[in-house]
């Protein structure tokens, strides 16, 4: 896939596919958990509206290298976007990403305790099998004439724009 066709396809992806798996540093290790990205290609950013609690703004604080993990495990798609993150108190951002959705989880935008984090993808990779009809048929080819397949088509970009 040429690289703006790979880039394209990531974006989308990861607009299409919520929620996804936030992973942070955690000491010597990693944290993951799921979150609802906000994905704004325009901006070159995704974000995740949190609160307080928890340790993801600390080990945010500690080392910004964080990794979002999109799947559709029905299409066979999945996305992992590297980047750094910054957490901010940022009521403009949030009344932005919010939606309505939210208040289960934060109850208004007049919280307090809500805070954007903001993820500047630095590269990601896909892994992208959502042409069922051309994987179907690459699996007959494989049963019929033995011949090895790639289900999924693979690529990796250093630079998200």
């Amino acid at each position: 896939m040429p690289y703006p066709d790979v880039t394209d396809r990531i974006w989308t992806l990861a607009d299409k596919l919520d929620p996804c798996m936030f992973v942070t540093g955690d000491g010597d290790g990693q944290r993951a958990r799921p979150v609802y990205a906000r994905v704004r290609r325009d901006e070159g950013a995704i974000h995740i509206l949190t609160d307080t609690n928890g340790c993801k703004l600390d080990q945010i604080a500690a080392n910004p290298n964080v990794s979002l993990a999109f799947s559709d495990t029905r299409a066979n798609d999945y996305v992992v976007i590297s980047g750094t993150a910054e957490a901010r108190h940022d009521p403009a951002k949030a009344r932005d990403v919010w939606r309505l959705s939210d208040e289960t989880f934060f109850k208004s935008l007049d919280n307090p305790d809500l805070r954007v984090i903001t993820v500047r993808p630095t590269r990601a990779e896909l892994w992208d099998g959502s042409n069922l009809l051309v994987s179907g048929a690459k699996m007959l080819a494989e049963r019929l004439l033995g011949a090895r397949t790639e289900l999924v088509e693979n690529a990796r970009v250093d630079r998200l724009e």
